[in-house]
């Protein structure tokens, strides 16, 4: 889409072993990026050269003393220049990282944008203003640690800096913010309901159109046509099930008058009677694995190829189910998992049984729950 702007690749980069050794300005237009490294960027520092790598289980990497961290924190200098030019039929601009360990500072053109913290989920900056036609300079500062922290202290190897896509999206003044598809199973067919809301108090006129697994469209209707713009329902006869066996997948397109919004979804029910898990009314078990964001080269960072890699070699081995251990993956996992037909167990990235040793007073099961 000519709506995406990716900024992976090529990266320059400098590393400090405490925040209090960056002492220059170096987030200015004119700052001297001579003696920066050049690094690929999604990436982690360790796999650079900088610092080892660390695994550690249940224990914190410094003293526990929350919300603190050692004044001594590393941290990782990013500059990177990319093109911009104006698009009429998309004038709002938003900046979008997807995982960063563990929090950031970002500036643009020399001026500074926002901070942000939680590594394994997006995290998005509206820069509309910041940016001029041509060149660009994005400066991004990566600290190791931040109190988010001790929070995030899941039994993994430890590494850090800016580990997943980064990309420029251009949005319409009138849009969609979000919307959320809710299908119901019922007799000959499933209910549809799909909620939608909008960047402010407009609602730009549009159509919703959905498209069968053979790409034949089998309901359409503009929002005029429905009572409630937030909210529409619409029924599929004859409609096939999702299953890890039969991932069929409609596809769903959001048309407004300057911007389509393409997505997948399955039609599928999950209920549990008497400890026996049920899909769509049908037992079944899972044969699943936990996966870690881990690779001997590229560390944290995962491309669509290994991730494509990977779950094809788990469907070879009849795995059926994944559990994000410990924390949200990408979001272009989430669409192989339903393309490739795998059931999910999603982790929010919120682990600290690493406060278990200091606060517990008896080591025991019941006072660890």
């Amino acid at each position: 889409s000519d709506r995406l702007q990716s900024l992976n690749g090529n990266w320059k980069f400098r590393y400090y072993e405490s925040i209090y050794d960056l002492q220059d300005e170096f987030y200015k237009t004119d700052y001297p990026v001579e003696e920066y490294d050049t690094v690929p960027v999604p990436g982690v520092w360790q796999n650079y050269g900088c610092e080892s790598h660390q695994y550690i289980e249940s224990d914190y990497p410094f003293p526990v003393d929350p919300p603190y961290v050692p004044l001594d924190n590393p941290c990782g200098a990013y500059i990177h220049k990319f093109q911009y030019k104006t698009n009429a039929d998309a004038p709002k601009v938003y900046l979008e990282f997807e995982g960063v360990d563990s929090c950031f500072y970002v500036w643009i053109n020399g001026i500074f944008v926002g901070y942000s913290q939680v590594s394994h989920s997006t995290s998005e900056f509206h820069i509309t203003r910041y940016l001029k036609e041509g060149e660009n300079r994005l400066t991004v500062l990566v600290l190791k640690w931040c109190d988010g922290s001790y929070l995030e202290d899941q039994d993994k190897l430890r590494m850090s800096g800016i580990f997943r896509d980064v990309y420029v999206l251009r949005r319409p003044k009138e849009a969609v913010r979000d919307y959320f598809i809710r299908p119901y199973i019922r007799e000959n067919g499933a209910e549809v309901c799909m909620e939608l809301s909008f960047y402010g108090n407009s609602r730009p006129d549009g159509r919703i159109r959905v498209l069968d697994p053979e790409g034949k469209a089998v309901w359409e209707q503009s929002w005029k046509e429905t009572a409630d713009r937030d909210q529409i329902r619409f029924y599929l006869e004859n409609c096939r099930l999702w299953t890890a066996e039969t991932p069929w997948l409609y596809t769903v397109e959001i048309q407004t008058e300057k911007e389509w919004i393409t997505d997948r979804f399955g039609i599928r029910e999950i209920s549990v009677e008497n400890g026996v898990l049920f899909i769509n009314k049908t037992p079944v078990k899972f044969h699943g694995v936990n996966r870690h964001d881990s690779d001997p080269v590229t560390g944290y960072a995962i491309s669509r190829q290994q991730m494509e890699r990977d779950l094809k070699l788990m469907k070879e081995h009849n795995v059926n189910a994944v559990r994000t251990s410990h924390y949200p993956n990408s979001p272009q996992y989430y669409h192989l998992f339903d393309e490739m037909g795998f059931y999910v167990m999603d982790e929010a990235d919120n682990e600290s049984h690493g406060t278990d040793k200091v606060f517990k007073k008896v080591d025991d099961w019941d006072t660890h729950v």
